[in-house]
């Protein structure tokens, strides 16, 4: 029995790159007071300024270190200046994520997890990690076979499954649902032979899923390539957004005229694509001098999580008149009064760009009319100031910095 779990850590071991490049967790933020002190690489080749990403190295000798490549996307453009320990990047500030590389030691990519600003100092640290060497396997798995009494019985029964996703180490391993402790590089415990289901799960990656047949005494080794989320958007990451607002628009009842709309959300991104929220505002129908404060919960769709994307968002709630207009009819006895009250629904399509969200828009404000001769109310109906316009609103994610 251990000469075939001798065979089979050989195998793995073979199977697991000695060492792969990752970036620190948590290791990436903004330096205050960080000042770019190459004046000859302040701008790209558009003319925009540089952020300066200062990258520490660990466990990267200084040849290694001179031999990183950097790349990203085709709008985004480097400077490198190497340093003692150290490599600093002249980077792109709108760059959104950023690929090192090394003939040697792999390659990883980083995401970035908020926009960068220009002029700005920032720092992370880029380390080689060895993966799991031979003899931690062999004592992983001789650690399991003393807690796993029946294999010794049974040994035809009982497999191994392995789960590499290369560079990118500590991904969450679930076999038939159960989560498991360790993190990949993954060596499971004696499995039972037959189907097994395998996810594989990392924050910023789409998860992996799949049905693995484990043979009695054999290994099954799975080379998972996570793929990572296209979370492109910063601004509609999964959390709280602050949205200010700005309508401009047409009023139209019986005469055409302007109405402002400005307003205040908050939003909770329940995906990148989803957002439920509430909000108040302030209406105001320039023509016919009434106003009032709109109060309501809003539903927001964008059709993908990219920079660009169209998008469609509700409201509806009540509303809440702030004064009354006064109309004098033929007769000096007749008074009429016209308020907004009730409630109002507002329905804008358009398109999200970055932090942006641009669109046309349509509303619908219920309105009282009140009849009253001399002072004593005789009769009074309702109806409905419908606006059309445009609309712009920012989201500003709150607290995911």
């Amino acid at each position: 029995m251990k000469k075939s779990i001798f065979l089979i850590l050989l195998i793995i071991s073979s199977l697991i790159c000695s060492a792969q490049l990752q970036v620190k967790e948590g290791s990436f933020k903004k330096v205050e007071g960080f000042v770019n002190i190459n004046i000859e690489k302040m701008y790209d080749d558009n003319d925009k300024p540089y952020a300066v990403l200062k990258i520490k190295t660990e466990n990267i000798n200084d040849k290694q270190r001179r031999e990183l490549g950097f790349g990203g996307d085709a709008q985004t453009f480097f400077e490198t200046e190497y340093k003692d320990g150290e490599v600093w990047l002249y980077i792109s500030y709108y760059a959104t994520f950023l690929k090192i590389s090394h003939p040697d030691l792999s390659s990883t990519e980083f995401w970035f997890p908020f926009d960068m600003e220009p002029k700005r100092g920032y720092e992370m640290t880029l380390i080689n990690k060895p993966s799991l060497d031979e003899a931690a396997i062999i004592s992983i798995i001789d650690q399991r076979l003393e807690n796993t009494s029946n294999v010794a019985a049974n040994p035809d029964d009982f497999g191994y499954i392995v789960v590499k996703t290369g560079s990118l180490e500590g991904a969450t391993v679930y076999i038939d649902g159960n989560e498991m402790e360790m993190k990949t590089p993954f060596v499971s415990d004696p499995i039972k032979q037959g189907p097994h289901n395998i996810k594989v799960v990392k924050d910023g990656y789409e998860a992996y899923q799949d049905i693995v047949a484990v043979d009695g005494k054999g290994m099954k080794t799975i080379n998972v390539d996570l793929k990572k989320e296209t979370i492109i958007n910063t601004a509609r990451r999964n959390g709280f957004v602050i949205i200010p607002e700005l309508c401009l628009g047409q009023e139209y009842h019986r005469q055409a005229g302007l109405s402002i709309m400005p307003a205040i959300n908050l939003e909770y991104l329940i995906t990148p694509n989803i957002g439920l929220g509430v909000g108040a505002g302030y209406v105001l129908f320039y023509v016919s001098k009434i106003s009032a404060i709109p109060v309501y919960g809003q539903i927001s769709y964008y059709l993908n999580k990219r920079k660009v994307s169209p998008f469609i968002n509700i409201k509806a709630g009540g509303l809440f008149g702030l004064d009354k207009r006064i109309i004098f009819e033929s007769d000096e006895w007749d008074t009429y009064e016209e308020s907004l009250a009730d409630f109002h629904l507002t329905i804008a399509i358009g398109v999200n760009i970055n932090h942006s969200r641009i669109g046309a828009y349509w509303g619908m404000y219920h309105c009282k009319r009140e009849h009253y001769y001399e002072s004593i109310l005789v009769g009074s109906y309702s109806f409905d100031y419908n606006t059309y316009g445009i609309t712009y609103s920012y989201l500003i994610p709150f607290g995911k910095k």
